[in-house]
């Protein structure tokens, strides 16, 4: 399958950040998490994609990845008929800068924040067993209030891996937190037949750090009509304050995100 990366472009950065690669590979992951901490037991699933090149690997929900032309769906911001996902961002590993990006849209407005690729602490055991085949190796780390066992395979010699881990000497083959809220399984490892280009400039995105964008976020999670102040949407103040009041159950039901801190 032909994947395309879409970002488009709207320029705030004073700065040059120009990504440009050719996809080689694509690991596909499956996420069983749970979003809402009261209902552990009725986790969800989503497929993940994890797209590999020389210089720059891109992470998403396979939905983020192949979807059309944006749309307004429901509380989650932009997305297509096709991309119905928990997960509405793109994170963008840079191997050269040893950088990370994390990248989002919120409605018009395209953001992104770094962070350090190697921020991972990781502990290697001499555990091993197999999976799927694979002769892999037992990790441990911490990261961002939860603890982690991360299993990897030297057989692919690729220091990538799910959402923001990566520096393992091989990929990452499945990882969990110990309560297992969020688990990332590789289902599947190829060489894509034809390289997939991919190029981004990060000018044309507004830098923030990830506190910001964590509040930027919420408060138009919270009250979407007021974050886009759209003068051709036009409610009463009584359908405002119900629709406030539904995002708010919704967002009652979100309180098990990945990062807790």
């Amino acid at each position: 399958m032909k994947i395309t990366l879409f970002f488009i472009l709207f320029s705030v950065s004073l700065y040059s950040q120009n990504l440009k690669d050719q996809f080689q590979y694509k690991a596909t992951y499956k996420l069983t998490y749970s979003l809402d901490s009261t209902s552990v037991n009725n986790p969800k699933m989503e497929i993940m994609v994890l797209l590999i090149g020389e210089n720059t690997s891109v992470f998403s929900s396979r939905s983020k990845a192949i979807g059309n032309q944006p749309v307004v769906f429901s509380n989650s911001g932009h997305t297509s008929k096709t991309a119905v996902t928990d997960f509405q961002y793109f994170i963008i590993k840079d191997y050269k800068k040893d950088v990370l990006y994390f990248t989002r849209q919120i409605k018009e407005d395209f953001f992104y924040y770094e962070q350090p690729k190697n921020q991972f602490n990781w502990k290697l055991t001499g555990e091993t067993k197999i999976i799927n085949e694979y002769n892999a190796q037992k990790a441990t780390v911490k990261f961002s209030g939860r603890n982690y066992i991360v299993w990897f395979t030297t057989e692919i010699p690729i220091m990538d891996g799910p959402y923001k881990f990566n520096g393992l000497p091989g990929l990452i083959i499945e990882l969990y937190d110990i309560q297992k809220h969020y688990h990332f399984e590789l289902l599947g490892f190829e060489k894509l037949k034809t390289n997939t280009a991919f190029k981004t400039n990060l000018k044309h995105y507004i830098l923030t750090d990830r506190e910001t964008f964590k509040e930027t976020e919420l408060r138009y999670r919270r009250d979407p009509f007021s974050y886009s102040k759209n003068p051709n949407i036009t409610i009463t103040p009584e359908v405002h304050k119900k629709y406030i009041e539904s995002f708010a159950k919704l967002l009652e039901k979100e309180n098990n995100p990945l990062e807790l801190e």
